[in-house]
């Protein structure tokens, strides 16, 4: 007999049985909770196998009557989650394909056997495990890393566990804001609201290095945390904070202070080619994801960008 697959419209989804598939698989990551979907997206619909033995979270837009799939701002891979016995790729972009033809799809770390048969896009995914513990970790750091580690450390900087989420975002738009200018007020304004949401469950972690006389912030990170990782989803340092190295000193600190537990560290990337040289200083994994471009317009698109 063959199994259903059904796409449901968010606003008709079990969200407790969805988030119980999250939350029982190495692939559901955090950007795949109900709550975050329903926050962070336009609009989305969840391709659903059964009673909830897999889903996959699908957002999609639509724009003079066409509808086509996005990769949301603050979301890095969603994809297929969970028991995909008796399921084939060509049944599951069959069912996709009924919500919209083309858009950009992103695949999660263990979705390979999706796309395998298509043209798809890795994108670099750095992970660190923190369970090794700290020893371990900095004993794998580059010379370069070291070098600016005992540069910092002549400076008595302040690592502090600050609460303050609006600030982080803030610093961040205020520093980034016209690198990703694909990201809207309304797409900082929902992050906001979700952060204070998950903070109130300690799952929006703020850490941040300050000058210790002045008290000015240098550099922030911004991360979520889950049963599975945590993320590090903004990081951002001031033009003071590059000239001191204290970036390279913050993502030592949140090594050092969660080391230990079950969790993998996820830098959320890069692939730009600064950010990337930056995270291979401390020996990270890469667990890649999958961009899959759907359609001739899609492809075109990419081509001429």
């Amino acid at each position: 007999m063959k199994i259903p697959i059904n796409i449901i419209p968010s606003n008709e989804i079990d969200a407790v049985k969805w988030d119980e598939c999250v939350a029982a698989n190495d692939a559901g990551l955090i950007y795949t909770q109900f709550n975050y979907l329903n926050t962070i997206c336009t609009n989305w619909s969840g391709l659903v196998i059964g009673n909830y033995q897999a889903i996959m979270p699908i957002p999609w837009r639509k724009k003079m009557g066409i509808k086509y799939f996005y990769a949301p701002a603050f979301i890095q891979q969603l994809g297929f989650i969970g028991n995909a016995e008796g399921i084939s790729s060509k049944d599951l972009f069959k069912s996709i394909q009924s919500i919209a033809k083309f858009g950009d799809l992103i695949f999660n770390y263990k979705n390979e056997w999706i796309i395998s048969k298509h043209q798809y896009i890795p994108k670099i995914n750095y992970t660190i495990q923190l369970l090794q513990g700290y020893e371990s970790i900095s004993s794998k750091y580059s010379k370069d890393l070291i070098q600016n580690l005992q540069k910092a450390a002549k400076f008595n900087y302040q690592y502090l566990q600050d609460t303050d989420i609006s600030n982080a975002i803030i610093l961040f738009q205020l520093e980034y804001g016209n690198r990703f200018k694909h990201i809207t007020p309304i797409n900082f304004s929902n992050i906001e609201k979700l952060c204070l949401q998950l903070q109130q469950n300690k799952q929006c972690i703020v850490r941040t290095i300050k000058e210790p006389i002045t008290q000015k912030v240098l550099t922030t990170a911004l991360l979520l945390k889950d049963n599975k990782r945590l993320y590090l989803l903004m990081n951002t340092t001031t033009n003071d904070g590059r000239k001191l190295s204290t970036n390279h000193l913050l993502i030592d600190r949140i090594l050092h202070e969660f080391s230990g537990q079950n969790l993998l560290f996820d830098f959320e990337g890069s692939n730009l080619d600064g950010v990337k040289n930056f995270y291979e200083n401390y020996h990270p994994e890469n667990q890649p994801y999958f961009h899959y471009p759907l359609g001739l317009l899609t492809r075109i698109k990419n081509l001429i960008q």
